[in-house]
């Protein structure tokens, strides 16, 4: 079976300890055909001199934000050489040395997929509010419009095909996904103009009727949402 070229895109910013966190887990992967596009946006922690310690390729990004026309992901997406991109948040873990197997896997036995969103782990040593968000998808007040809230929840009909589940995105109800990590073929993004936003992404592949989506059975991110209670009442 063809192996894909893979190329991450990680947005970073001041925050050394999340950012080895992240990069460590990408390369003890057993899948090793990808490249890693790190764009920082101005780290003064360190962060930037630890991804010199990697082998993955820096862009300076001046306005810091990772989404919108020409931030962060936008940029990391335009300098990728892989078929495949992976958009990654830089305070998520991938789980296990076959999580990018299991979520590459998708894309290359149904050309119809048009990228792969994968489940959150539930760490039972994390707070309970990071528990509780990574159960509802992170974000509560989305958990009626979020894949990962409705999964959660049994709101969803998923088609299931075995190692992973499908599931066809309409337009008039457009869910929430592409955050954390996720899986898209470059040459779709092309089609519509590069990267903007996720929820943006997903909206305008529907518009042009590319809309099925795949969620593998085996492949979990640990995101890092929260570290209190209060922490989360602040934002």
């Amino acid at each position: 079976m063809k192996s894909p070229k893979i190329s991450f895109v990680i947005c970073t910013y001041n925050n050394k300890g999340l950012v080895k966190r992240c990069l460590d887990s990408i390369f003890s992967q057993s899948y090793k055909n990808f490249e890693v596009i790190c764009v920082d946006g101005g780290s003064k922690d360190g962060t930037l001199e630890l991804l010199k310690k990697y082998k993955v390729k820096i862009i300076h990004n001046k306005k810091r934000f990772p989404e919108g026309p020409g931030m962060g992901k936008s940029q990391g997406a335009k300098k990728a050489t892989g078929e495949i991109i992976a958009f990654v948040d830089q305070d998520n873990k991938l789980i296990g040395k076959n999580f990018l197997r299991e979520l590459v896997y998708p894309l290359i036995k149904d050309k119809e997929i048009f990228g792969v969103a994968c489940k959150l782990y539930v760490d039972k040593k994390d707070n309970i509010t990071n528990r509780y968000l990574s159960y509802v998808g992170t974000d509560p007040f989305a958990v009626y419009r979020s894949l990962e809230g409705r999964m959660a929840l049994d709101r969803i009909k998923l088609k299931d095909e075995r190692r992973y589940y499908t599931y066809k995105i309409i337009r008039e109800n457009c869910l929430c996904t592409g955050g954390n990590v996720f899986l898209v073929r470059k040459n779709l993004l092309e089609k519509i103009g590069g990267f903007v936003q996720d929820i943006e992404m997903i909206y305008s592949l529907c518009l042009l009727g590319i809309n099925k989506l795949a969620i593998p059975k085996k492949a979990f991110t640990h995101h890092i949402t929260i570290s209190s209670f209060r922490e989360f009442l602040k934002k």
